[in-house]
Order: structure tokens, then sequence, then C-alpha cells
């Protein structure tokens, strides 16, 4: 029964950011942009990199949400990330209905957070220059661990009642050790660099970025495969963040 509570007010307050985050005075975009941004974060959850240990993988629905907050208003980043995963869990992956919802809170507190602290934060995000300023060293900083936290213990919640372990020991071993902070660490920097390349290129960093992915999955991949498996317990319920 806790269990339902829980996805429950995490679905509600999903719902209260959503409308939040839709408030008056929010700045538009060009159609041509939210389809952008729409098949990125939907190609980013069909996208995965091998997690360290060889237990699950890591979503790259995360770089590709994080670029979107970084390049978007809150009211946007909220939209296209809810969308694009509502998408590929009703097309692709056949969620049940009660799962598409719980995704699409978890996504939408994260990036409603994480956003909001950037855009608190930041120098500005109205081009390459003020993206990539030092000055915003600290923001964007703040806005990642704001996404990895916020999203990590949501989805920690769930498996610790699911499985009836303690969300410490969960959160600790499935997201918080070095190897899977290194994962997480490399999908931020993935996300702040196709962020980047949509800042200089526009739509023809579509390209870019795909070759970016290409060279960094394998590379982690090799990087994951070269490290010694351990047979340390660990819930496996969860097979990645995003």
């Amino acid at each position: 029964m806790a269990l339902i509570e829980y996805v429950a007010l995490v679905i509600l307050g999903g719902l209260v950011l959503a409308w939040e985050a839709w408030s008056p005075g929010q700045a538009g975009a060009q159609p041509l942009t939210l389809l952008f941004w729409v098949l990125a974060n939907m190609l980013g959850e069909l996208l995965w990199l091998p997690a360290p240990k060889h237990r699950g993988y890591l979503s790259m629905a995360t770089a590709a949400n994080f670029a979107t907050l970084l390049v978007l208003p809150v009211s946007l980043a909220v939209t296209v990330t809810e969308l694009a995963g509502a998408l590929v869990d009703v097309i692709f992956r056949h969620r049940r209905w009660y799962q598409v919802l719980f995704n699409g809170a978890v996504c939408c507190i994260a990036v409603f957070c994480a956003s909001s602290v950037f855009t608190a934060i930041c120098q500005g995000r109205d081009g390459l220059e003020n993206l990539l300023s030092p000055l915003n060293a600290g923001a964007l900083t703040l806005a990642a661990v704001t996404y990895f936290l916020i999203n990590t213990w949501l989805v920690t919640g769930v498996v610790s009642l699911d499985q009836k372990l303690k969300p410490c020991y969960v959160w600790a071993t499935t997201f918080a050790s070095p190897q899977e902070a290194l994962g997480s660490f490399v999908l931020f920097t993935l996300g702040l660099l196709f962020a980047a390349l949509f800042l200089a290129w526009g739509y023809m960093s579509a390209f870019l970025a795909t070759i970016a992915t290409y060279f960094v999955r394998g590379a982690y991949g090799r990087y994951v495969e070269a490290r010694p498996v351990t047979t340390a317990s660990r819930p496996d319920a969860v097979s990645g963040q995003g």
C-alpha cells in the first residue's frame, strides 16, 4: 500500500510542477526547435550506456534532458522531456499507464528543479558564450547535481518500497558508487556538449552530436568491459536512471 501511495504522491507532485512551469510570462519557441528537442530526447530515451560492474545500463535520456534544460526555458524543457519520455514508453516500451505517469512525473520534477536552479544562478542562456562562460560553472554544476539527486532519489523510493530495503542502501549501491558517479558525469558532460553544439550549429548539430555519442559510447563501453566484474550485491530492479 505504501508503494501505491508513494507513486501517487510523485505523480501528483509532477502534475503540480508541470502546472507551475506554465505560469504566465513564459517564453516560447519555434515549432521546429521543439520538434528537434522532442526527437533528440526520444533518441536519448532509446540509447543506453552499459553500467559499471555489468549490472544494468545508464539511460542517455539524462544527457538529452540536461541539454534541453540548458537551452530551453523551464516550461518548454518540462514539456519536451515529458512528451518524449511518454511517447517512448507508450510506443516502444509498451509500459503500463501508471508507469508512464510515474516516469513522466519523475522527469518533470527533476527537469523543473534543475532548470529553475540553472535559471536562477546562470549568467545567461541565450548564446554559446554565456553557456560556456566560467561564471556559469557553478550554475551548471548545481543544475546537474540537482537533477541527479532528485532523479535518483525518486527512483530509489520505488525500489526501496518494492524490495523492502533501506533507501540509503539502495541509493548508495545503485547510484552513488564511484563507478556509477563516473557514468553520470559522462552523461551530464555529454548533455553540456549537446547544448553547446546546438547553440553553435543549430539543427546541423544533430550530426555532430550523433558522431560524439558514437565515440563516447564506444570508449565508455570499452572502459566498462576492461574493469573487473565484482560480485557485490545490489538491487537489480533498477536498470538505470533517466
